[in-house]
This record gives C-alpha cells, structure tokens and sequence, in this order.
C-alpha cells in the first residue's frame, strides 16, 4: 500500500469525523513480520488500510484498537511472537515487537493539519519524516528536509519513521521492459517518469499510472529533466543506451542501471573510461541492471530490477 493512500484515508476518516487509531509498529527485536514504521489505520467497523504483518499479530491488534477506539484512549502494547508463550499468538517469528495504538479524534482540526500537510510533502515528493511521542500526550510532528530543528520535550520517548524519501525513477525508453517495470514500480511506491524519442512510445495509453511522460531528445536529455541525487535512472533504450549514459553518469544518482549482456556493459564501460569516466563512477553503475535471477522476458527482467530498486531505497531509507 502507499504510503499516501494511508494518511490520506486517516484524512477523509478525521475529516468526516469519525475517531480513528493509528497503529503503529515503533519497536521490534529479533524477527517480525513487519519493520518498526509499520503501520495500520483502524476505525470503528475494523480495519480501513494498511498492515503490521498479518496474521494472529494484526488480527489480535485490529480487537485491541476497536476497544481502545470505544475507551478513546491511546496504549502502547508488546507482543511476543513466540509459540507456547504466555501470550501465545500462533507465531513462529521469534521477536518482540512494541505497538503503539494511538487515538485520533473525528475532526481534529490539528490532526487534519498535519495529514494535509504530509499529503503535502508526498505531492511535492520532499523528504520527511514523522515524529511521535508514544505514551505521553501523543504529540506528533512532521520534520521536512531543510526546515529548522523540531522542539520536541527532552528527556521523552521519540519514535521518528520517514513518511516519503524523495526521488523520481526515470526510465529511458518506453518499450516492452519499461512497459512491464513502470506499473510495478508505481504499485511499490515509485513514481516514475518515461522517457523516449517517439511520442507513440510516451503515449499515457500505455502508462496510465506513470508519475510523467516526456517526448524528448536522447542527446539532449537535461533540456527536459533535471536528475537530482535522490532520483534513479533505468537506462533501457537499447539503441540509445550509450548516449543517455554518457549525461546521465555525470550526475550524482541515487541508482543508475543500464540494460544488456555482460559483453555489451563491459565494452560500454570500456568507451566511457578511454572518455576520462573515473572508476568510481562505473563501479557505481547497476549494469547489467537487475538482480541475477536469470531473467529473460519483459516481465522477468522487471521483476530483477524492481528487486534491485527496493533493496536501493531500503538501504537509502
């Protein structure tokens, strides 16, 4: 799920006002089925969006918010994951993890402040990050990249997660490859930008979830788009792989792959060198993209650079 389908459903549930619980995973030792940051949105009827993990966990943490809903309380709650355990879940993980179940008033006019304001920070795909006060009075505040220091009350229990990581993913060609990785970026969360030579290959027919479509020259790729470091490029032109590398490699990326056989990357690596590309740039480069699974169709080898993609953003994360 996306991150902003979360907080905007948490916005049209306050907005309507009906109370709503947050659920939120803030610790978790030895394994669990899902990361600290994890969270749940439930309101009176069950659970509305979003996943702890599944399972005994969220099944028993999904009862435990509707009470708490009722009492219009908040609560912190350690489970133990462990079979045979005095509070037996079914589970086999083996971890801890510490939930917290924080309660939102129905038309909060604060609450709804903040979730528009983190809409917000994911329309204009800022970095940020969530700030909250389990156990005290709740207190929850959105830190954006560049904005001075948070006053937040010293001494306190704080549990911060990022509610977006900035970066785009422009893809270099709109043939079969980008066709099958663009709507399976986008469904991760990625927001992704086509770009290509022929306009029929830019067409939002075939990318109707795709963040932009851009026709443009493949020798003059800056005329149209401006690569920062949190943004990723996927070079997957084929005819025009080497000349959108050349631009491309000249900025810092947060992930640059380019398409072909090992023979093909290692030539290419070849010409850029003898053009004065440093070792630590091509050393940087996903290439041949993708994690090796032995990939062959469209579709596999979307799914290779997806994986490859995710483990990028997590290590970023």
């Amino acid at each position: 799920m996306k991150t902003r389908d979360l907080f905007g459903a948490v916005l049209d549930t306050l907005s309507g006002g009906r109370d709503a619980m947050l659920v939120t995973i803030i610790a978790e030792t030895g394994s669990s089925p899902r990361s600290a940051g994890s969270r749940m949105l439930v309101a009176k009827g069950g659970r509305v969006c979003g996943t702890i993990g599944g399972g005994p966990l969220e099944y028993q943490a999904v009862l435990l918010a509707g009470e708490l809903l009722e009492a219009r309380v908040s609560r912190i709650k350690t489970y133990r994951l462990y079979q045979n355990d005095e509070e037996d879940l079914g589970m086999v993980c083996g971890g801890d993890v510490e939930v917290y179940f924080q309660f939102m008033a129905g038309h909060d006019a604060k609450t709804i402040g903040l979730m528009q304001e983190i809409l917000s920070c994911l329309e204009n795909d800022e970095d940020a990050w969530l700030f909250t006060e389990p156990g005290g009075d709740g207190r929850m505040a959105l830190y954006r990249a560049g904005a001075p220091p948070l006053e937040m009350a010293g001494g306190r229990r704080i549990f911060s997660a990022p509610v977006n990581v900035a970066g785009k993913v422009y893809i270099f060609g709109g043939g079969h490859v980008a066709q099958a990785l663009e709507p399976l970026l986008s469904a991760l969360g990625f927001r992704c930008v086509i770009f290509d030579s022929r306009p029929e290959f830019t067409a939002p027919a075939l990318f109707p979830t795709a963040y932009d479509l851009i026709t443009g020259d493949y020798l003059a790729i800056f005329e149209k788009i401006t690569i920062r470091p949190c943004d990723y490029a996927v070079i997957v032109t084929h005819a025009c792989d080497t000349a959108v590398l050349r631009q491309v490699i000249t900025r810092d990326c947060a992930y640059t792959g380019v398409i072909g056989s090992k023979r093909k990357i290692a030539a290419l690596k070849a010409l850029l060198r003898a053009e004065g590309i440093g070792e630590e740039k091509l050393n940087s480069l996903h290439a041949p993209i993708g994690l090796p699974i032995h990939s062959q169709t469209p579709e596999e080898i979307a799914v290779s650079i997806a994986g490859e993609m995710i483990k990028c953003r997590a290590e970023r994360r």
